[in-house]
């Protein structure tokens, strides 16, 4: 049931980039599936009418489905070293595997084509867009498997891959730590001008938060594997710089953290898609 509702945010979203408003979006009496009951308003379809509701309660109710609008969701995944990191129960990587499969579960079932970008400090894999929920799992569950040829990450190469590809507008999903150089500061830019772009930011709290303890700490960036001392005389707590530049770009995104279960992932997710609807605006043509 929480993941249906993921999956109705999420089309309610395409419906709202993709389609004008998200009241004309819902109001429809043929759909893909029931949506909602509400009250009865003002030139409502009178076929709409839910007979059944409105014995009930006594006031006319109206039944809104989800109109059949489609579009082209990509998913770019990191497969970095950076990702096999964990502090807690599971990875960076295991938390995105989760996230792309309740993600592609969302945005397939209802016939949206589906895209995937794998990336490291180059292009991995790339798989156009294809309609069909098997499909879309079957080219998934590659991009999470296939081993990645570098261990390193550059995002740019990624952002600037996809903007060469895809010229009609989409919604772009990019699964990340994002700890990589900030040279993607145009091509991030350069993307969203004409794309939907959603940061997914998988992240441990080991990485940013140090708490206050006498001493030194001895630290090996996986990718690189070189080392580095650090005091932790002074409690570390400093925000990813990355943050400042979605920020000055006016690009949110979500930020799931190792620690949390599923069902904190649903919330947010859900939260942040209807947060992005009531926020209204449309994919630039």
């Amino acid at each position: 049931m929480k993941k249906k509702r993921v999956r109705l945010y999420l089309q309610r979203l395409i419906g709202n980039l993709f389609g004008g408003s998200f009241a004309s979006y819902i109001n429809s009496t043929h759909g893909l599936e029931l949506d909602e009951l509400r009250q009865y308003q003002t030139g409502d379809d009178l076929r709409s009418v839910d007979w059944k509701t409105t014995s009930r309660i006594g006031r006319l109710h109206v039944r809104l489905k989800l109109v059949d609008k489609r579009a082209t969701i990509f998913f770019i995944i990191d497969k970095s070293r950076s990702e096999k990191f964990g502090s807690f129960y599971h990875t960076k990587e295991d938390i995105v595997a989760k996230l792309l499969s309740l993600l592609v579960y969302a945005a397939s079932e209802t016939g949206n084509e589906i895209g995937f970008l794998a990336f490291t400090d180059r292009v991995e894999q790339y798989i156009p867009p294809k309609t069909g929920e098997n499909e879309a799992f079957k080219n998934m569950k590659k991009v999470l498997t296939d081993e990645p040829s570098s261990h390193f990450t550059d995002i740019n190469a990624a952002l600037t891959f996809l903007h060469k590809k895809v010229q009609s507008p989409s919604l772009i999903f990019i699964l990340s730590d994002f700890f990589a150089p900030h040279n993607y500061e145009r091509s991030l830019k350069t993307l969203s001008y004409r794309h939907e772009v959603i940061p997914v930011i998988v992240s441990d709290k080991r990485e940013s938060c140090i708490p206050k303890a006498r001493g030194y700490l001895t630290i090996r960036d996986v990718e690189t594997h070189c080392n580095k001392t650090i005091s932790t005389t002074e409690a570390l707590n400093v925000p990813a710089p990355f943050y400042a530049l979605l920020r000055k770009l006016t690009i949110s995104g979500i930020t799931i953290q190792t620690d949390e279960d599923e069902g904190i992932w649903i919330k947010k997710i859900s939260e942040f898609f209807d947060k992005r609807i009531r926020r209204g605006g449309r994919i630039k043509k």
